[in-house]
């Protein structure tokens, strides 16, 4: 076996290439007048901070992950008006998620630090 084959694949970098790619496809389309990508980036650019907290899952950076998960969501939502919601309607959402993800994290956080309780030794003293 190779020095490349017995090394781990970064998910991370591998999902960083295929996002290039596919922007660099779509840039290709535009160029080519086969698709307007203009429109595409206007309306769906909040999905670049999405992708962003997609590679930080897969490096296993779970919250900011989550957080740029979420902050791209409301981006998007935000961007095409999805149920009547604009940015300045809709900024308490960010509120609530970050207050709702402190209090997750806090609540995993006190799980893990807690210890099996060990039975008392009733027979010395």
């Amino acid at each position: 076996m190779n020095e490349i084959t017995r090394k781990r694949v970064d998910p991370g970098a591998l999902f960083t290439g295929l996002i290039l790619i596919a922007v660099g496809i779509l840039f290709l389309l535009d160029r080519l007048d086969v698709a307007n990508f203009g429109f595409i980036a206007h309306h769906y650019w909040p999905l670049i901070v999405v992708a962003f907290g997609v590679r930080h899952l897969l490096r296993g950076r779970t919250w900011n992950g989550l957080w740029f998960i979420v902050i791209g969501s409301w981006l998007q939502v935000s961007v095409l008006r999805l149920f009547g919601l604009t940015f300045g309607s809709s900024w308490p959402l960010l509120l609530i998620a970050y207050g709702a993800g402190m209090i997750l994290r806090a609540m995993i956080d006190s799980a893990r630090r807690r210890e099996p309780t060990e039975p008392e030794d009733h027979h010395g003293a």
